[in-house]
């Protein structure tokens, strides 16, 4: 079975910083979270000495952080409490993604410092709270994940989901986390959060069902060919697994140790080969696909680079974007040809440049609002514009 790797990474990083933003910025992101409430969006602000841009979200997140910063989906989601003493854990920060496809764990863990300076932040040791390592693979046409042929600890957790045209329905079983589509199984899942975690699914279908389509880019692959068959092998440390088992706090220990707790991870949660005929598991085959994840960790993970530039990154996000607008303004283009009541050679005739001398007279008008929507466009879209 021939299997290409296509890209390997670090896809989750989310850490936690002793220190605290001064007074006077948390009173900023106060004020701003209450337009954002006011508002039903997230508003736009600079804070910090070094004026870093950042949307401030409606609420706050778990663990008593009142505020949420998000820096673009080349940047973080950075979550403070509404405490303003450094001696204590006040700061969260998860990388999103788009960053980690983007640039190196080097250059990450550097902006991450830069970012708490030009926040104003005073700041002392960092503690990780999660780490995946993500591993994608052309697969054969031919391959599909089986439950049965993964070999895991007994007490390992498989919570099944089963999913049918969108709908989640939880069997009540505790053998096994898989989902179904279309009568195939595209994603397992072994393990429990925030121990230790290893999930195979198909990348390519999740790609396009969220609109990341800039895993295509990274992949050079068309979005549009079905015959490319890519699977995502991921593996996920939480904060037990991490801090209980490996003693891995700072970014240092990561640095020494993470490739060895994913290489353990991969040898107690095993994918087998289909067809064997020795019963006892120690001795049986692993499926070419945990052979290849094996070379990949085989690596110093904190090399791992995709190759792809932000402004490439940048450019598929925006493209993204431009299409949803583009749907949106076709289904209510659509709706005003039902209501006119217009037959299909006068759709394709009239209404084209009947739409065309609305919009440019609405955006003409003297008491148009339509540039205060631009300024709140520009404002939501500042990191991808």
């Amino acid at each position: 079975m021939e299997i290409q790797n296509l890209y390997a990474g670090f896809d989750t990083l989310e850490v936690s910083f002793q220190g605290a933003l001064p007074k006077e910025t948390l009173i900023e992101l106060a004020e701003a979270k209450k337009i954002a409430v006011k508002n039903h969006e997230n508003e736009l602000i600079t804070i910090g000495p070094g004026e870093i841009e950042g949307h401030v979200g409606e609420s706050g997140m778990k663990g008593g952080y009142a505020f949420t910063f998000g820096t673009g989906p080349l940047g973080e989601l950075w979550s403070f409490k509404d405490n303003a003493n450094p001696s204590e854990w006040n700061i969260g920060v998860k990388v999103y993604a788009e960053a980690l496809a983007a640039y190196s764990y080097w250059e990450i863990k550097e902006r991450l410092y830069q970012r708490l300076k030009d926040m104003g932040c005073t700041y002392g040791k960092e503690s990780l709270r999660r780490v995946d390592f993500a591993m994608d693979f052309l697969m054969p046409d031919t391959f599909s994940i089986s439950t049965e042929q993964f070999v895991v600890h007994h007490r390992s957790k498989i919570s099944p989901y089963l999913k049918f045209e969108e709908e989640y329905y939880d069997t009540g079983k505790s053998d096994g986390t898989y989902v179904f589509s279309g009568g195939r199984i595209e994603t397992v899942t072994v393990g429990k959060m925030p121990g230790r975690q290893v999930c195979v699914y198909d990348k390519r279908r999740a790609a396009i069902s969220l609109g990341k389509l800039f895993w295509f880019t990274l992949w050079r692959i068309d979005p549009k060919d079905r015959t490319k068959n890519v699977w995502r092998v991921e593996l996920r440390a939480g904060k037990k697994e991490l801090k209980d088992r490996w003693s891995i706090r700072t970014f240092a220990d990561l640095e020494n140790s993470i490739g060895d707790v994913f290489v353990e991870m991969a040898n107690k949660i095993r994918y087998h080969d289909e067809i064997q005929t020795d019963a006892n598991v120690t001795r049986q085959r692993q499926h070419p696909l945990w052979d290849a994840v094996h070379e990949v960790l085989d690596r110093n993970l904190t090399d791992y680079r995709s190759g792809l530039l932000p402004n490439q990154v940048k450019m598929v996000v925006a493209e993204e974007q431009r299409e949803i607008y583009i749907t949106q303004i076709m289904g209510l283009v659509a709706g005003i040809a039902v209501i006119d009541g217009l037959e299909k050679e006068e759709i394709l005739n009239i209404l084209p440049s009947q739409v065309a001398d609305i919009i440019a007279g609405r955006v003409g008008a003297p008491n148009t609002k339509f540039f205060e929507s631009v300024i709140r466009a520009q404002r939501r879209l500042l990191f991808i514009n």
